[in-house]
């Protein structure tokens, strides 16, 4: 399954993977009507796949294992993953299996949205050597609840050899069974709604401060236009400010495409303290060191790039209709950032 047999994989994902169709509207019906839609396009959709191919796109070795119906919808899934350089060798194929569905409703004015899914009938993932090997392998596993006992196996083998657990704790989907998921995970950035249900709280900064007090090494709260709030491993806190645009096309991949962003930039930054210390006189010693003592090894100023990426990757990523068509380039986000 490891399509990078001469690098470390940086990301692998466990999620669901998805069809999305948009459609923009000038208003969100509230009962029977007929409206002439404005424009629509379909795009790859899911937290955790829409992530991968954001830090695909901009030069990460991704992998995602989820499993999808061998249909129409699935195949466009398996080459919309290879267009942002997705392994997608951990996916499984149902043969008689539906992959799943969602109808985005974006509202021309506003760039809110009304999303209607339709999961997959295939069953759940199950846990191959092969999804064990490649969780060894990486620096970051990227989870977002989906596939629970698949996920719950993924974060045994990670906590065992020190790949980073990344949790992205999205908006409506927080419920008690997520509490020890959360305090496991080592990066732990989630919406706003998210960290008020799970920490009791409605002031975001001390959100982040419970985050990172119930064990997250990086605990992070996005809110949209209002920036992110973050805390870094040594309880150091950094406010991440917006980039604001003038108008809002559409919202879908903000949230997806900051975490992708922001594991893009952390991967390379372990790379490059990875490869510092495999040339230091102790070599022995550096050739030990597992992803989570690497992330411990990050400066604030590596972190803070990070975040700030992210941010401008999100706001870039709203001028256009879906989750994945409008990232940005990297030139892009360079004249934004400034």
């Amino acid at each position: 399954m490891n399509a990078f047999p001469n690098e470390v994989i940086d990301i692998v994902g466990i999620g669901a993977s998805t069809l999305d169709r948009f459609i923009v509207v000038d208003h969100f019906p509230t009962g029977r009507e007929v409206q002439q839609a404005i424009s629509s396009t379909t795009d790859g959709g899911g937290p955790v796949a829409t992530a991968l191919a954001t830090a695909g796109k901009y030069g990460s070795c991704t992998t995602m294992i989820d499993r999808i119906g061998d249909d129409m919808v699935g195949r466009y899934i398996l080459e919309d993953f290879h267009k942002y350089n997705v392994n997608t060798e951990g996916i499984q194929v149902d043969a008689d299996a539906k992959s799943g569905t969602a109808t985005i409703l974006v509202k021309q004015k506003t760039g809110e949205r009304a999303v209607f899914f339709e999961r997959a009938t295939a069953t759940e993932p199950e846990f191959l050597e092969a999804h064990k090997q490649l969780i060894e392998s990486a620096y970051i596993l990227h989870i977002n609840g989906r596939h629970r006992k698949l996920m719950r196996s993924a974060m045994a083998v990670a906590k065992e050899v020190g790949t980073i657990i990344s949790l992205d704790g999205g908006a409506q989907r927080y419920d008690e069974d997520m509490k020890p998921i959360t305090e496991a995970s080592h990066i732990v950035i989630v919406a706003r709604d998210y960290a008020e249900k799970y920490t009791g709280t409605t002031n975001l900064e001390d959100a982040c401060r419970i985050i990172h007090e119930r064990g997250a090494f990086i605990a992070g709260v996005t809110d949209g236009a209002n920036g992110s709030y973050f805390v870094w491993p040594d309880g150091t806190s950094y406010r991440c400010e917006p980039f604001s645009q003038a108008t809002v096309v559409d919202t879908t991949g903000a949230g997806d495409s900051f975490h992708g962003a922001f594991l893009y930039m952390l991967t390379k930054t372990l790379c490059k303290i990875a490869d510092g210390t495999n040339t230091s006189t102790m070599n022995e010693t550096s050739q030990s060191l597992n992803a989570i003592d690497l992330l411990h090894s990050c400066a604030h100023e590596d972190l803070e790039k990070a975040a700030t990426f992210a941010s401008a990757v999100a706001a870039l990523n709203t001028q256009g209709i879906g989750g994945r068509s409008p990232l940005p380039s990297l030139e892009d986000i360079k004249a934004l950032i400034g």
